[in-house]
């Protein structure tokens, strides 16, 4: 929150209002004996005591005494320690302690600023949301949810808004920022079971804790640490201190630890390693165990308040969390991020303030606290484990070793050194017996299983009511009955759900469902996601058909329904010929091509354009080269065809989007699949889309596909192709058709039958070629041109003075001759030129 300057007087750090010539960019970090005995400098000839004060700071991996940069620590990893580097003409110094007395004084005003305004948070959230519980069961207003209105609110008018209560006792909604100067009291309507600390044994969340006991009642809060099975010992050990800290000053508050029913070892035997992709470690050891502790009366999922040790300096994605979130992680939780503004300075200003225990690995050097390995862990922190804690990492370096060994690379130290192991996505080396693959997904779903660990249908009652026996059955869904058939297979089992493809959101809770049955393990994952207390996990699944709601939710809130399933998977189907190419989430604007073409002798040497160069630009290029008017990414050139539709633009833009769309079609791969695979006069939504789309891509992540298929659904939408061109046509508020697209204009075909030859390397066809029962490209999949309408415009062509093609349409012909001397854009030239 303040601006850090060194202090050469104390040794320490001062803090600032505002930005001056001293300010530091990057908030340092204390270091103490303990990490400068871990790197050797006591064996360079330095000394220092061996205090609890801090005796110098670390900027990265730079240190500093007293503001002047000492050393640079180089090259730690897992198996190494790092090298130093010392700054030109340092020689070995006595370093004295940060004089803390001093320091502290110094930043005490600010700091009381600080600490009272995030106690002053703690105070009011709490005691709004305490409100709320006292009136719930009295007040009729409470049965409005104040926070989904606002929320609603906040999506039109792309900002905070509250709902607050005005002096006549009604209620209005304005924005957050208003009511706060104006004192408004903010409704809220969330009704709260438990108001939790969440201690993790970091810093950040020893502060939080404390700054709880100094605002709400020890009665009226609890400390929850999750054990999630390979937490630092440091950490275990505060923890212990911090639980007797407190118990001596207040009695009455509660500490409880919540684990996972099994060894996190076991998980990784079963799992497989943790990784960037797959990082289940989080959801099974931590977040179910904490929120299965905090059931209910009838199996219910608490609602829960948790003042979190969140800090926007931690990461760009946090640098954008609200103060106080609602379902954030999970459904049922509200986040209060008293701290969120604070910067790491700060936090051990508080602590050394307080004179507040402080986890050891800090000590040593570790720059956050977390797992004694971890796949989003720095080498440098993977080091300091490695060194200090090697008997209790042990286990799992050694089931990494392994598993590397097995996949056969050549230099196993090397490849674990540079942190490749974290980046496992697949479970092609766990050699798991268990398989799903989906066989077919239209007209019917067809899935083979084999050696599944529950009951195939032991997940599909979620999705809808359902009857029937161990061989054949019905499942309700949206008011229709779907059958199902499942046949004995060695090791396993078929099992088919008929004339399901007019349903592919029926299909992805069906797929999700089946992975859950093959793979599950009782990890307890989903069990916390159900609001209804339907779901028990353990020591079997249970699911109470009169509690489930078919919400969904177990299956949705993961990308295949199941931890396990997504971390094990094995893409078994043939590879699609086209793999899902990204466009940054942005679609092809209609008013950037606008621009482009009034612009493109200058477009890429200045930013007049106004587009974001990181995000927006990129995506521009990659959608005008799979138009084909820019000739690749790199030199971003105007193609011929692009050249001479910037001529045709001015007095026919139609004509050009027309050609865009066709190109499109050849040259990306969600057009191609829209065009191929939605058949017109047909309703569906954004989510269906997305359903069909990882059916035909199943190498693809559901992170991408989102992100694809949103980006085609903006160039619908933000370009004629959408609406003129009556490709994505509203039908309401979420759902959509496609319409045959009668009015393509004769040189749009002509162009269109010339790229469909091109890609063939053909000059002469059939009308009929184009017009099969599923064709795939050609005009047909491109727009829906009416066969009527076809050749209308073909005997238009072929009557031409300067024809571009011959159409033999009398007597049952239908022939159609290109030209040997034309290409598509020589023929679009000479009708449109």
């Amino acid at each position: 929150m303040y601006k850090i300057e060194w202090d050469k007087e104390t040794g320490g750090v001062i803090l600032n209002t505002r930005v001056t010539n001293e300010t530091l960019g990057i908030a340092p970090r204390p270091v103490f004996y303990e990490e400068l005995d871990l790197l050797g400098l006591d064996k360079l000839g330095w000394t220092y005591p061996h205090t609890e004060a801090p005796l110098m700071w670390a900027v990265n991996k730079q240190y500093y005494y007293r503001g002047q940069r000492i050393f640079e620590a180089k090259g730690a990893n897992i198996y190494s320690k790092p090298t130093l580097e010392f700054c030109k003409d340092i020689a070995p110094m006595d370093l004295q302690p940060v004089d803390m007395k001093s320091m502290l004084a110094k930043t005490s005003d600010l700091m009381f600023v600080l600490e009272n305004e995030a106690i002053e948070f703690i105070r009011d959230t709490f005691t709004a949301y305490s409100r709320v519980n006292r009136t719930f069961d009295k007040a009729d207003s409470n049965q409005l949810d104040f926070e989904a209105l606002a929320a609603k609110a906040e999506k039109k008018q792309k900002q905070k808004m509250a709902v607050v209560k005005q002096d006549c006792d009604s209620f209005d909604i304005m924005p957050l920022e208003t009511a706060k100067n104006e004192g408004k009291r903010v409704l809220l309507s969330t009704k709260i079971d438990r108001f939790i600390a969440s201690f993790s044994g970091g810093k950040d969340s020893q502060v939080v804790l404390d700054l709880c006991t100094r605002a709400i009642p020890p009665t009226d809060f609890e400390v929850i640490y999750s054990d999630t099975g390979y937490e630092l010992p440091s950490s275990l050990e505060l923890y212990d201190e911090v639980q007797r800290y407190y118990k001596e000053r207040f009695p009455s508050l509660k500490f409880h630890i919540a684990r996972n029913h099994e060894s996190v070892l076991n998980y990784w035997d079963k799992i497989g390693t943790p990784s960037d992709t797959h990082r289940w470690c989080c959801s099974i050891m931590k977040t179910a165990p904490l929120y299965r502790m905090l059931k209910v009366e009838g199996n219910k999922q608490a609602r829960v308040l948790t003042f979190d040790g969140v800090r926007a300096e931690e990461s760009t994605r946090r640098s954008g969390y609200s103060r106080i979130g609602k379902g954030v992680k999970h459904s049922t939780v509200i986040n209060a991020s008293p701290i969120l503004f604070w910067n790491s300075v700060e936090i051990f200003l508080y602590l050394f303030k307080y004179d507040l225990p402080i986890n050891l690995a800090y000590r040593q050097g570790m720059t956050r606290v977390g797992c004694l390995i971890c796949p989003f862990s720095s080498e440098w922190n993977d080091m300091i484990s490695s060194v200090k804690y090697s008997n209790k990492l042990q286990p799992f370096l050694y089931r990494i070793e392994s598993i590397v060994k097995k996949s056969g690379v050549s230099d196993m130290k090397e490849y674990i050194e540079a942190g490749n192991w974290k980046r496992r996505a697949g479970g092609r080396e766990m050699k798991s017996d268990t398989a799903l693959v989906i066989r077919s997904t239209r007209p019917h779903l067809v899935v083979g299983v084999k050696k599944n660990k529950k009951n195939i249908l032991t997940w599909i009652p979620t999705i809808g009511k359902i009857a029937g026996n161990a061989s054949k059955g019905e499942v309700f869904y949206k008011g229709k009955t779907y059958s199902y058939s499942i046949k004995p297979e060695n090791e396993g089992c078929e099992i088919t759900f008929y004339n399901t493809d007019s349903e592919p959101l029926l299909q992805g809770l069906i797929k999700r469902a089946l992975y859950k049955a093959t793979f599950c393990i009782n990890c307890e994952a989903c069990e916390v996601e159900c609001p209804t207390g339907a779901l028990k996990i353990i020591p079997e699944v249970i699911i109470d058909r009169n509690k489930c709601i078919h919400c969904h939710r177990c299956l949705n809130f993961h990308e295949l329904g199941c931890i396990v399933a997504n971390s094990l998977k094995i893409t078994e189907q043939n590879p699609s010929k086209m793999k899902l190419i990204g466009y940054n989430n942005f679609g092809l604007n209609e008013s950037w091509l606008d621009f482009f073409f009034k612009n493109s002798d200058t477009y890429f040497s200045n930013t007049d354009h106004g587009l974001n160069v990181k995000e927006q630009l990129p995506a521009f290029v990659k959608w005008m080269v799979h138009a084909e008017i820019l000739t690749d990414t790199k030199g971003k050139n105007l193609s011929t065809l692009g050249k001479l539709l910037k001529q045709i633009y001015e007095d026919n833009p139609r004509l050009v989007w027309e050609v865009i769309w066709i190109n499109l079609a050849y040259n990306s791969p969600i057009v191609q699949w829209y065009t191929s695979s939605m058949r017109f006069n047909t309703n569906f939504t954004e989510s269906e889309v997305r359903e069909l789309v990882k059916n035909d891509f199943p190498e693809a992540s559901a992170t991408t596909v989102k992100n694809v298929v949103y980006a085609l659904f903006r160039t619908l939408k933000e370009s004629p192709i959408g609406d003129e061109l009556k490709q994505l046509e509203s039908v309401e508020k979420l759902s959509f058709k496609r319409e045959p697209y009668e009015e393509l204009s004769r040189e749009a075909i002509a162009y269109s039958v010339y790229k469909y030859a091109d890609i063939k390397g053909i000059k002469n066809l059939r009308v009929q070629d184009l017009y099969t029962q599923t064709p795939t490209d050609g005009i047909v999949p491109q727009f829906g041109l009416p066969k009527d309408r076809f050749l209308k415009i073909l005997r238009s062509l072929s009557s031409d003075n300067n024809r571009v093609l011959v159409a033999e349409l009398n007597m049952g012909l239908d022939h159609i001759t290109l030209r040997d001397d034309l290409t598509c854009e020589k023929a679009l030239t000479i009708l449109s030129i």
